[in-house]
């Protein structure tokens, strides 16, 4: 197996993973408790659920997919982390090393292609301090706020090392260095593909764990498969179902766009103050339902908790990705159950500009 994910949900465990099937890996992604992977997986996402819950449980999740992906055989250990540090990451990180023996982490979870960087150690979002976006009004935002070095400190298990900006674009040899000196963890500055470029490359000899978002993950898929250009979007078909749980400005913004447009779209109302879980479940239920009445050719679920609630009411245990429908929304099908081989979309619930749902429901039209 080249590489094996651990991530926190399941939005970000299917960007994380689209990133390879992009660059022609076989990738499967599994939700908590599923079976052993297909044998044919050459990059295998654990999506652990550790985003919601407390520290101690994050750990755990983490250090158990961490320990079972190296039992498989995974060539490379990657920990997905959220873009904007939400979730207890400092401690899914520590879980992370723990599961994989590993000394040494890289930690870089800037996301160039969603305007998310790292300068001076502090989160920066659409050229912004996350401070001062709506990011930071998000339950699961740090109470740290979005200080990097912060955040990975809490876990307190192992130094945190920060590695500026500067350095970083003196190369993958000058960083390579560096991380060699040190067994700790090292809070990356980053804020362009190129930079990332050069963090994966520094990592693979020393060696260390890497971390980080779909954007670092990229560079590691593109070190793994240098020749492999990206293949043409996978095909979809119609109709289109759009669930929509998250409340995030942005996908509320991108779900108001298609209304009036025929689309069909499962969302709770703009009112709702239902616990997640509960909305997500409804959401969950309220999709099988109408799979079983409208049959649609395509799955869109945006916001991570909705897109696990609606995976597990439909009886699947995983998902096949096959690649990116644009980027941040990865195009797969459901592995199994009585919906298997249904096309899905996932995107996070940040992801995308405001018309990047109607993009989508016009190509299906």
């Amino acid at each position: 197996m080249e590489a094996g994910i651990l991530a926190d949900d399941l939005t970000g465990a299917c960007d994380t993973g689209a990133v390879f099937a992009a660059r022609g890996f076989a990738t499967v992604v599994l939700l908590p408790g599923a079976p052993a992977p297909p044998a044919h997986a050459e990059v295998l996402v654990l999506d652990a659920e550790s985003r919601g819950v407390d520290p101690a449980r994050a750990r755990e999740r983490a250090r158990e997919a961490a320990a079972r992906l190296a039992a498989l055989g995974a060539r490379r250990l990657y920990v997905k982390v959220d873009s904007t540090l939400r979730g207890p990451l400092g401690a899914a990180l520590a879980g992370g090393l723990e599961g994989a023996g590993a000394a040494r982490a890289v930690v870089a979870p800037a996301l160039p292609a969603q305007r998310r960087a790292v300068v001076d150690g502090l989160l920066r979002v659409d050229g912004r301090p996350a401070a001062d976006t709506p990011v930071a009004r998000d339950p699961a935002f740090p109470p740290t706020g979005a200080s990097l070095p912060a955040v990975l400190a809490v876990a307190g298990a192992t130094p945190v090392v920060v590695v500026p900006l500067a350095a970083v674009r003196r190369g993958a040899d000058a960083v390579r260095r560096g991380l060699a000196r040190l067994e700790a963890v090292f809070a990356c500055d980053a804020e362009s593909d190129v930079d990332l470029a050069a963090l994966a490359a520094a990592a693979e000899p020393v060696p260390a764990l890497l971390a980080g978002s779909a954007g670092l993950a990229a560079a590691l898929a593109a070190r793994l498969a240098p020749g492999a250009g990206p293949p043409p979007a996978p095909g979809l078909r119609g109709p289109l179902l759009v669930v929509a749980g998250s409340a995030h400005p942005v996908t509320r913004a991108q779900v108001a766009r298609l209304a009036g447009r025929g689309a069909r779209v499962l969302a709770p109302a703009a009112t709702s103050s239902g616990v997640p879980a509960a909305v997500a479940a409804e959401l969950g239920a309220a999709a099988r339902r109408e799979l079983a009445r409208a049959a649609p050719g395509t799955l869109l679920l945006t916001g991570g908790e909705t897109a696990y609630s609606v995976c597990r009411a439909l009886g699947a245990s995983g998902l096949v990705l096959a690649g990116e429908a644009a980027p941040g929304i990865a195009v797969g099908a459901l592995l199994d159950g009585p919906f298997a081989g249904l096309t899905v979309l996932t995107k996070a619930g940040g992801f995308g500009d405001p018309d990047a749902l109607v993009r989508i429901h016009e190509a299906l039209a």
